[in-house]
């Protein structure tokens, strides 16, 4: 029987496909390994969103050399974004890996490994044996690849990601995604409604819907909103989430699905990047702030504590005193739950890497820390708004800090932590009813009910 071991960098996204990668292995018969050195087969998932999540991905990439060294049969996968993005240039850098895969292209990890497996690249005696060179590199894009018929591995017993479109078409300036993963594909509602099906055949209750823009999902047969009601009206799911929307594609029957099915959850992650319209337009968002307050507004209009989280870049090319004081103006009216603020850097293969940076990077990290500080605060008041209310929560785990308190998200997302009645057993995955009545730090703290 052999052994995988899977390590995963990145988005969900990323996730979802090395739990794709782990079961196509285990229905061919393999199991997981936690330890590299115990593996016959190694997959590293990648990204190449920011340079420094490829730095770090080629550094432990290279520590697999002692692996290798240790089982010279050991075959090693590097798949994802960066093996795409770099995989001709790392063929020769990372000489211990096997195979680069691109995102197109997963189908054949299986098939590359037990083919080789079969070929031992020592004998008995431990000397290598030289066989007949194979190629390397497995990058090509193809445009109708969507992995129908693929399902992933669960991602846990009580909730999973479940991929429903790929690519990306909006070409954002400084994003390479859409270079990497190309145009978008959605996949056909009948295969997602298949996958959820199956994980709620399981006993999973929540599932988190995945795409680049998902609420741009559009097939022949049916739009988001269609597959969000589709997929509410399957038995024993009780939350939906997705990630994440783009601005541009909230419609008004979306708007409706999303505050009136009470099985979508009250949260979203719209990212904003910058609030001012000039910044917006150079970034080739293809949305301004007026269609990002509209959005907000009618998010909030019938829930004000509908949860929102955003994606912000400080320092953009170009960006002037005034656009980022904008910025903390959108930030002000939005009121986000939470907030990833990103100090920008150039990314090699993007359009605005073309062009001369016009800030320091003193400059750059006083923005950052103006707005993380107005952000902090925001979501203090965010979280002291939820003081007093009864929640439902789905159980997640135990506290970090402490074992015997356990710890749960809320509808709109809000993490909380509270401690379990004695002789009550309470375990990962159950909902439960709590009182909200403390703030210690950033986390939330619940009083058990009844």
């Amino acid at each position: 029987m052999k052994k995988y071991h899977l390590a995963t960098y990145g988005c969900q996204m990323n996730e979802y496909d090395s739990a794709m990668i782990a079961e196509q292995l285990e229905l061919r018969g393999c199991i997981a390994t936690d330890t590299p050195e115990n593996a016959d087969f190694i997959i590293v998932n990648t990204c190449s969103v920011r340079e420094k999540a490829e730095d770090t991905a080629i550094a432990n990439i290279s520590k697999l050399k002692h692996a290798k060294e240790l089982n010279p049969n050991l075959k090693i996968a590097v798949c994802g974004c960066m093996a795409k993005n770099r995989g001709e240039e790392l063929q020769k850098r990372l000489k211990m890996v096997d195979f680069f895969v691109g995102p197109d292209q997963y189908r054949k990890i299986p098939d590359l490994f037990f083919e080789d497996a079969e070929k031992p690249n020592s004998n008995a005696n431990g000397k290598p044996i030289k066989h007949h060179k194979r190629p390397r590199l497995f990058l090509d894009e193809d445009i109708n690849e969507n992995y129908l018929g693929e399902y992933a591995k669960l991602q846990s017993d009580f909730s999973t990601f479940v991929t429903i479109q790929r690519g990306c078409n909006k070409r954002c300036s400084y994003c390479i995604v859409p270079y990497l993963r190309g145009p978008e594909k959605y996949r056909d509602m009948n295969d997602v409604l298949t996958e959820v099906q199956r994980a709620a055949d399981k006993g999973v209750s929540e599932v988190m819907l995945l795409g680049q823009t998902v609420n741009a999902y559009k097939t022949k047969d049916a739009d988001f909103a269609t597959l969000l009601t589709k997929v509410s009206e399957i038995g024993g799911i009780k939350r939906i989430r997705f990630t994440s929307p783009h601005p541009r594609h909230y419609t008004n029957e979306l708007i409706d699905v999303l505050l009136n099915n009470p099985k979508v959850c009250h949260y979203a992650h719209i990212p904003l990047q910058s609030g001012s319209d000039t910044m917006l337009k150079k970034m080739r968002r293809q949305h301004n702030m007026e269609q990002y307050m509209t959005v907000i507004e009618q998010l909030r209009s019938k829930d004000p504590f509908y949860g929102i989280s955003t994606d912000v870049i400080c320092g953009f090319v170009g960006e002037t005193a005034d656009d980022f004081e904008q910025t903390m103006k959108a930030f002000e009216a939005c009121q986000f739950d939470t907030a990833f603020m990103f100090i920008y850097s150039p990314r090699k293969g993007t359009e605005s890497f073309k062009e001369t940076e016009t800030l320091t990077a003193e400059e750059k990290l006083e923005r950052h820390t103006r707005l993380v500080e107005l952000q902090n605060a925001i979501t203090l008041k965010r979280n002291e708004m939820m003081l007093g209310r009864t929640e439902e929560l789905l159980v997640e785990k135990n506290s970090i800090r402490d074992d015997s308190e356990l710890r749960g998200r809320t509808d709109n997302f809000k993490k909380v932590v509270f401690k379990p009645e004695e002789g009550r057993i309470i375990k990962p995955g159950d909902y439960v009813k709590v009182k909200l009545d403390d703030i210690r730090g950033w986390t939330i703290r619940g009083t058990l009910c009844k």
